[in-house]
């Protein structure tokens, strides 16, 4: 993901215009659980509730994605930069839930086991767990997981691509200021001129009759 987008500090990218951040994953009874989150434009907390319409709108966009989230909510993270610096922001989070069955399958971890005990397969680095087909459990979980992840990553970037077009001209009247808070200089209309009419042409004198 960060070779197609501009990387940031620890889990979270960045692009056209906007935050993602991919949090880390865990195991749950019976499968794992992931979240991602996108920061709320800054142009949309400008006009009143306008935070709150587009989470809603993101949240109907991602129900009829790759993964209908398990759970979808708005939240207002604080990060501090510095002693100086404190940043506010409203962040859109879906939360995914995978059970065993949607990562791995039998045949999968009979394909795993017989790489691994051909030496194919390198399965070592697992620990804690002591069977071979206990080890290739985890390695299609940690596998299949990241797969996933990418999936719903790629679709509430392309949900925030859908709203930014629909919202245009609303953040085409940003001011300066905030443009400059995002990394990206304001819209400003073009000046339009009425087309000049052109003087109408004076019809040419009759011929007298001879």
């Amino acid at each position: 993901m960060c070779a197609k987008y501009k990387p940031k500090k620890e889990n979270r990218f960045f692009t056209n215009g906007i935050t993602y951040e991919i949090g880390p994953g865990k195991l749950i009874e019976g499968g794992a659980q992931l979240e991602v989150s996108s920061k709320i434009p800054v142009e949309m907390v400008v006009k009143k509730g306008m935070n709150v319409r587009y989470f809603r709108e993101i949240r109907d966009i991602m129900k009829k994605g790759f993964k209908k989230p398990a759970d979808t909510r708005m939240e207002n993270i604080i990060r501090s930069n510095n002693v100086n610096e404190i940043k506010e922001r409203d962040y859109v989070k879906c939360v995914f839930s995978y059970k065993n069955g949607e990562l791995y399958d039998e045949a999968e971890v009979h394909k795993v086991v017989k790489a691994a005990s051909s030496g194919k397969l390198d399965l070592s680095g697992i620990h804690g767990v002591t069977t071979l087909a206990g080890r290739a459990v985890i390695h299609l979980i940690n596998r299949n997981v990241h797969e996933v992840a990418k999936k719903n990553v790629l679709d509430m970037v392309r949900a925030n691509e859908i709203l930014l077009k629909r919202h245009a001209k609303l953040i085409g009247r940003i001011s300066a200021e905030v443009a400059a808070k995002i990394g990206r200089p304001a819209v400003v209309k073009a000046k339009t001129t009425a087309p000049k009419k052109k003087a109408a042409k004076k019809p040419a004198p009759m011929k007298g009759r001879r």
